[in-house]
């Protein structure tokens, strides 16, 4: 036969339905090949086989046995099938199809086709007479003899040697499942594991999940398995699994054909805690962190979404009269460490930052509420600066936390700023709103930023691959640690640090403020940058503006583990979006690349501007 050929087999279905107990789909029928009897003995056997309805197809390994059909002589086979599946309807069955050897196999309903279920169903096909005894026999026997799930587990009947627990199943969106755990198998070893639902069946691929170091479990059944195996912790994202209202249960078939259940039982994890949970054990490094993200990324998406949909409320105090029209609202989030207020309003407290502007912070700790409260009021009362006090009932992170500032703020101009950035010279906004005026195709301008030494923290933002986080493109700071030049010129960069940045409030507006997709904090700045160079508004530094950064004092969680893969997933989610684009930039030499990106906006007008 030539390499490619395939002989068709065209057969019948007699009775098909769906069994309860056993999880699967059964059909008893026939097939009749064209090239004659001689290809009958090789329809055997654990094949992928696809149902195909009017309203869809199912598909998934199916176990095929011949059957002895006396009335069909040497014109066809008798066959026998099961599919493990989902039970959802999807209207009238056309055909039934598989792949065996050089052969298609495609079977379709007579005329006066049964259709059944449960155990009359699994009467009339254990009828069927096989016409290979053996393995095979066995096997389909075994499906047919399996008890449905009662409610428990029953594992710890399986005569096979392994070990398999699921510790957190987490709900994501109304169909999806995040589920971790761990498993490890001795042999024979296990030959499928499915995540059942109502009457949806989902096949649990294990062996493609992200997998997790878990030295506990070896330690407890390593030596009984014979295993060492470390990375048998899994975390793997299930998608459209779940029947709302239904159980969720596992079941697990053995090589020998033996089958037994897990109860899954939902998690009361979830919003941040439950991504913490999830990220909280990973450390993938290089060409992992893709393969592991991509894998778990748009579960992470989901809880984001689902969190920040029921944390939207807040209540607002206010500490003296601000400006009834001020010319900048000055936006704030605080988390864990609010006694940076007193610093910051001390400072802001000189010159007529009073008179002109607004000074809002965002409390995006309840835990903290009550202590920013009361140090609010003794600032007020120390220094006489107005302070406006967002208390959020949930702590929901850096862009949902400016963003509800941006919802209150008045003024003409917002300037965002972390809490651990601070101001010696009095009339610092003022200068950089003055910028805006002499350079109108820039939206965005921040000042220069120093570590409390005196070296450079920020003076701008570029684009680098990292080879140890799959070479993903990350913003990185120029000249960081370095001394700062006596350069006091303007400088235009693809993007800039959201640590103090300074726009028109109505340019924030149009960009809808920050993405809260992105988790906590990291890459929210450098997002609104992008979106905000694609309507035609560049990002500069005014070297002239100097402000000091501790960079990262404010995030009190920083040193915990689970905080760097928050910072991956948000490098994830970056990368999908604007990885191409800033690559295909980079093409250049760096000068060249910071002038072609903002090529469109450069005009007789920015002569003058310095390309730092």
């Amino acid at each position: 036969m030539d390499v490619g050929e395939r002989l068709t087999a065209t057969g019948c279905i007699d009775i098909y339905g769906y069994a309860e107990s056993t999880g699967s789909w059964l059909v008893c029928g026939w097939a009749q090949v064209s090239s004659g009897p001689g290809i009958y003995g090789g329809l055997s056997g654990q094949h992928q086989v696809s149902f195909y309805f009017e309203n869809g197809v199912l598909q998934g390994d199916g176990l095929v046995i011949e059957t002895s059909r006396h009335d069909l002589g040497d014109r066809g086979c008798g066959l026998a099938l099961s599919l493990p599946a989902s039970r959802e309807m999807l209207g009238a069955l056309i055909s039934i199809e598989f792949d065996c050897l050089n052969d298609r196999i495609v079977m379709q309903p007579t005329y006066d086709v049964a259709q059944s279920h449960d155990r009359d169903l699994i009467d009339t096909v254990s009828r069927q007479q096989p016409r290979w005894p053996g393995e095979l026999a066995e096997r389909f026997q075994v499906v047919l003899k399996r008890a449905a799930f009662a409610g428990h587990d029953t594992l710890d009947r399986f005569s096979s040697q392994f070990a398999f627990r699921i510790d957190e199943s987490i709900g994501c969106g109304s169909s999806d499942v995040l589920l971790n755990g761990w498993l490890m198998a001795g042999p024979p070893g296990i030959r499928s594991v499915r995540l059942r639902s109502g009457g949806l069946s989902t096949e649990l691929h294990i062996a493609n999940a992200v997998k997790v170091s878990r030295p506990d479990v070896v330690a407890e059944y390593g030596q009984s398995l014979r295993s060492r195996n470390a990375n048998c912790g899994f975390v793997l994202h299930v998608t459209d699994c779940i029947e709302p209202g239904s159980d969720i249960y596992i079941e697990v078939e053995a090589i020998s054909g033996e089958t037994g259940f897990i109860r899954v039982k939902p998690s009361r994890l979830n919003g941040l805690h439950a991504i913490k949970n999830v990220l909280a054990n990973l450390s993938p490094r290089y060409n992992e962190v893709a393969k592991t993200f991509d894998a778990i990324g748009p579960a992470l998406t989901l809880l984001n979404h689902e969190r920040l949909d029921a944390s939207r409320t807040y209540r607002e105090i206010c500490f003296g009269t601000p400006p009834a029209t001020p010319v900048c609202s000055v936006i704030v989030p605080i988390y864990g460490r609010i006694d940076y207020m007193e610093v910051q309003v001390a400072l802001m407290a000189r010159g007529h930052f009073a008179e002109r502007h607004e000074l809002i912070y965002v409390i995006d700790d309840p835990d903290g509420a009550d202590a920013a409260s009361y140090l609010a009021d003794s600032l007020f009362r120390r220094f006489g600066l107005p302070l406006r006090l967002l208390l959020l009932e949930d702590n929901v992170g850096f862009a949902p936390a400016c963003n509800a500032g941006l919802s209150v703020a008045q003024g003409s101009y917002v300037c965002f700023l972390n809490s651990d950035v601070f101001a010696l010279q009095a009339d610092w906004i003022d200068k950089l709103i003055a910028d805006f005026a002499r350079h109108p195709l820039v939206g965005i301008i921040g000042p220069l930023l120093l570590f409390e030494d005196g070296t450079i923290q920020h003076q701008g933002m570029r684009y680098e691959q990292l080879p140890e986080f799959s070479h993903w493109l990350f913003p990185m700071h120029p000249g960081k640690g370095s001394h700062p030049t006596s350069s006091k010129a303007l400088g235009l960069h693809p993007a800039i640090t959201g640590a103090c940045m300074v726009m028109p409030r109505q340019l924030a507006l149009d960009l809808d403020g920050f993405d809260e997709s992105y988790i906590i904090g990291d890459f929210e700045d450098s997002d609104l940058c992008l979106r905000a160079r694609d309507i035609g508004a560049a990002c500069a530094v005014d070297h002239a503006v100097v402000l000091y950064h501790l960079e990262r004092k404010s995030q009190a969680s920083a040193a915990e583990p689970w905080r760097m893969n928050v910072t991956l997933y948000n490098a994830w989610l970056h990368q999908r979006r604007w990885g191409a684009r800033l690559a295909s930039e980079a093409d250049g030499p760096r000068e060249r690349t910071m002038v072609s990106a903002i090529a469109p906006l450069v005009t007789r007008s920015l002569h003058d501007v310095a390309f730092g």
